[in-house]
């Protein structure tokens, strides 16, 4: 079993009263797993305050490991990130080794996207631990993740590239499209 640098464990967005949701709860109970599992020596909580909630994503996840019987010592909180890209470069500046080797814990619909920001943006080695997520529980985000791929791979994500009426069109069709489903 490969022994990791560290866990780097996803945020998501909190609900209003600063309370996970079920996603994010399965998201920290994966990486509990791993790090019980020997998986890595400590986890990294990345996620910041979203406007509209309380407190960091990141210190929720922090309190929930803890919980779960991960000592306070092997958890550090990444707080000051908003998008994935930002979690994985915040992150690596907290590793003191010249290329990493990282554990991602993440959705599963979201780990593709992930492991490649992961190795393009951060210069880690990584592999993926994924969270089984319910379909059920996260159809708008399951189409949007392919939206966010493009998104990042077109230079969008990073705020150097402004996103072309057509994107936000194609997005605004997909949002009604979705919603007409339910």
């Amino acid at each position: 079993m490969k022994v990791f640098d560290a866990i780097l464990l996803l945020g998501l967005k909190l609900l209003p009263d600063g309370s996970p949701t079920h996603e994010l709860t399965l998201r920290v109970e994966t990486a509990a797993s791993c790090f019980k599992a020997g998986r890595a020596p400590r986890i990294i909580c990345c996620g910041g305050q979203t406007p509209g909630t309380p407190v960091s994503e990141a210190n929720v996840m922090r309190g929930m490991l803890i919980a779960l019987g991960v000592p306070g010592n092997a958890v550090l909180c990444e707080d000051r990130s908003q998008i994935t890209v930002e979690n994985f470069k915040n992150a690596r500046k907290m590793l003191d080794t010249p290329r990493p080797s990282v554990l991602i814990v993440t959705s599963d619909y979201h780990m593709f996207r992930a492991k490649a920001i992961c190795r393009i943006s951060a210069h880690m080695r990584c592999r993926g631990c994924k969270a089984r997520i319910p379909k059920d529980e996260t159809r708008i985000a399951r189409h949007d993740e392919p939206l966010h791929t493009i998104d990042y791979l077109l230079g969008f994500q990073s705020g150097r590239r402004e996103r072309p009426d057509w994107y936000m069109k194609l997005r605004e069709l997909e949002i009604r499209y979705i919603r007409q489903e339910k």
